[in-house]
Formats: structure tokens, C-alpha cells, sequence
């Protein structure tokens, strides 16, 4: 009777070890099944994350070659441009050559004025070699218009082959119209006394026709700058020496 009481008690308790240990496995499968799909859920977001990232770099990788696409084409039309310009400027200083030559051709042994609008220069030479040469002021471009007559002036120093026509010393300035309208005052009458400024014109004045003259200013701190109304303006001393060696209806003047 013990011994069968005994054995039952052994068998209860191994039977409990063995539920126990059933329980201990089911629990440590239940952990490691919700460990397993926290790191699941952890690695599916990164994934995500890694994949939104990679279309991001995408997208900024097009732009970027969009980019870089729109940048060729335009150092492509500046290469072009520039291209062209290289070529404006041969052609042009192949001209300037050529009527440097036919003017030393025309001019034999008389001297003859150069005058460069874009350098604002002024040499006076004979047969090529510079005789003197001077800083100048030219015509600074630009339109002015009268609104109330719609009348309008360009400030430009025409180009092209001159004579000087007249030399005038000590000349009186009459101021067109435009000066008036210029300076926001009111035109004069044709012979009115405020039309006559003297010294405006410095000491000489060498008339080009069309009313256009080679003379002097009061200004002379800006000769080499496009600042005239036209006209070609020049420093009293380099004007005196123009004036006493250039012959009315025999010098030549070119303005290119």
C-alpha cells in the first residue's frame, strides 16, 4: 500500500515537471514569436524608410541632370556667342586696316585727322606716321525728344570722310533748340540774346559741315569719354595745334 502511495507521488510530480516544462517551451516560443516580429515590423520599417530615401535620390538625381543639361546648352550658346564676337572683332580690325591703307593712299603728303568713336581718340598723321595724337570727347548716343512738338535729336558723332569746311577763333556757341529742352526751359525765339554762350566752345572751333565741329570745352576732365552732343571736343592745347596745322577745304577728317 506504501509502496503504491509512493510510486503515485512520483508520477504526480514528474507529470507536473513534464506540464511545466510544456508551459516553459510554449512561453519561450510565444516571446520569440513577438520578438521575432518586432524585429520584422523594426526591418519592414527601415526598408520602407531606405526605399523612400532611395526615390528621393532618385528624383534629385533627374533634377540634377536636368540641371546639368540646361548648363551645357547655355555654356554651349555662350561658346557660340563668344564665338561669333572673335570673329565681329577680326572682321573689324581687318576694315580698320584696310581704310587705314586707303587713306594712306588718299592723303599722299597732307596730314589728316583720325578720330577712333570707340577709343575716343584723335590722331593727327601723315602718310601712317602719328604726328600727334589726343584724348576726345564724341557723341555720347541717346535719343531726346521734345514732347511737345514730338521733335527728337540722336547724340551720336556721325562716321565717315569730313573736309574742314571753316576755322573759327574765339566762337560763339547759338544753342539749338534741344539745349533749351534739355535743360527743361522754355524755347527761344530764333535770335534771342540767351541763344549766344560765350567760351562753350573753347578757343577754336574747325566747322565739319552739317553742323558738326571740332572744338574745345570747359570740361576736360571728361575727354576720353562719350559725353558730346555730337560734336568732337578736344583739350585747349591739343585744339591749338590742330587748329594751326590743318588747312580749311584740304584736311582731311575720318571718324570711324
Amino acid at each position: 500500500m506504501k509502496k503504491t502511495k509512493k510510486l503515485s507521488l512520483l508520477m504526480n510530480f514528474g507529470l507536473t515537471i513534464i506540464i511545466l516544462t510544456i508551459f516553459a517551451l510554449a512561453a519561450i516560443d510565444v516571446y520569440t514569436f513577438f520578438d521575432t516580429r518586432t524585429e520584422y515590423e523594426i526591418a519592414k520599417n527601415r526598408i520602407a524608410g531606405i526605399s523612400k530615401e532611395i526615390k528621393y535620390l532618385e528624383k534629385e538625381k533627374h533634377k540634377i541632370y536636368r540641371q546639368s543639361s540646361s548648363l551645357k546648352r547655355k555654356q554651349l550658346a555662350l561658346i557660340e556667342i563668344n564665338k561669333n564676337l572673335i570673329e565681329k572683332s577680326i572682321g573689324l580690325s581687318n576694315e580698320n586696316m584696310l581704310l587705314i591703307q586707303r587713306i594712306n593712299e588718299l592723303t599722299d603728303s597732307e596730314p589728316y585727322i583720325l578720330v577712333d568713336t570707340r577709343e575716343n581718340t584723335l590722331y593727327f598723321k601723315r602718310k601712317g606716321q602719328i604726328i600727334r595724337y589726343a584724348k576726345c570727347s564724341v557723341g555720347k548716343g541717346g535719343i531726346l525728344r521734345d514732347k511737345k512738338t514730338g521733335r527728337k535729336w540722336e547724340f551720336v558723332t556721325p562716321k565717315g570722310i569730313f573736309t574742314i569746311k571753316n576755322k573759327t577763333e574765339n566762337p560763339l556757341w547759338f544753342k539749338p533748340d534741344w539745349a533749351f529742352i534739355e535743360e527743361k526751359k522754355e524755347i527761344p525765339l530764333p535770335f534771342a540774346p540767351e541763344r549766344k554762350v560765350e567760351g562753350e566752345l573753347g578757343k577754336y572751333a574747325l566747322d565739319l559741315g552739317f553742323g558738326y565741329k571740332i572744338h574745345g570745352t570747359q570740361k576736360e576732365e571728361l575727354l576720353g569719354r562719350a559725353v558730346s552732343h555730337g560734336c568732337i571736343r578736344l583739350g585747349a592745347d591739343d585744339l591749338e595745334y590742330i587748329y594751326k596745322n590743318t588747312k580749311i577745304n584740304k584736311t582731311l577728317v575720318y571718324v570711324y
